[in-house]
Formats: C-alpha cells, structure tokens, sequence
C-alpha cells in the first residue's frame, strides 16, 4: 500500500527538515500516479524533494519515476516561468526505474525561488502512460 500524505514525514524519504508543500503528478486524464514533498530544512537552508509513486503510479513495481529541483535565476517572482540556475535531479540518466520513489535531491537557494518537476511513466507492451507535474517557481526567499 502507497503511503499517504500523512505518511510524508522527512526522514522517511531521506530529506532532512519539515515538508513545505506538496504536488500532485498526473496524467492528462487526472489520474495521480504521484506525489512531489517538499521539504525545506531551516538548519542548511536547503530545499529537498522527492516524487513518490501512487498505487495508481505502480507504487512497489520498478518504473521511471524522476524528480528535479531548480534554483531559479536571481530575480525570478513567485508563480512566474522559472529560468534555472543550477538544478538537481533523480535519476541522472534514463534506463533507471525505482519502484516507491525518486529522490531524494536537495538544493541550496537561499534568496532565490524555486521550482519542481516529477515524472512517473508506466509501460506494459506497447502501451504507455505518464504522468507528470512541472511548477513554476514558489518558495522565494
């Protein structure tokens, strides 16, 4: 069984600090084959995220679930298209699958928003689905 938002405690996904925000990874048909946490961690000042599958995101069976966190360009507003700066991502490369989550990955963005991207393709033959949530840039500051 997937855990449930309640279940999003930091530790258990390796991010330090205290979950911040939350994001839904669907398909265009709205299906959620996931759930992006963020995590912000007042001790480092780093951001962290991690893309948790659903069981609809085939939560416990190997498939490409990514995750990335960008540190937008200085002078980048809240809710506006975030130009990267530097990012960080889960897997680096394709041809890795996870079978709960991707992540984690944390970044320094002190002063500068931030953004989040998750992924979860399911395949089976020769059909495929994904699922997918890309933000503009948020927690500025």
């Amino acid at each position: 069984m997937a855990p449930s938002a309640s279940a999003a405690a930091a530790g258990a996904y390796g991010c330090a600090g205290n979950q911040i925000d939350s994001y839904q990874v669907k398909t265009s048909g709205g299906a959620v084959y996931g759930n992006i946490y963020l995590y912000y961690d007042s001790s480092t000042g780093k951001n962290c995220a991690v893309n948790v599958a659903t069981s609809a995101g085939a939560y416990g069976k190997p498939t490409f679930k990514f995750v990335m966190l960008v540190k937008c360009v200085a002078g980048t507003s809240a809710g506006s298209t975030c130009v990267q700066d530097t990012y960080i991502q889960d897997p680096t490369n394709t041809g890795v699958n996870y079978s709960q989550y991707a992540g984690p990955v944390s970044i320094s963005a002190a002063g500068r928003c931030i953004s989040v991207t998750g992924i979860i393709s399911l395949s089976s033959g020769p059909t495929s689905s994904q699922a997918a949530y890309t933000g503009n840039a948020t927690h500025c500051g």
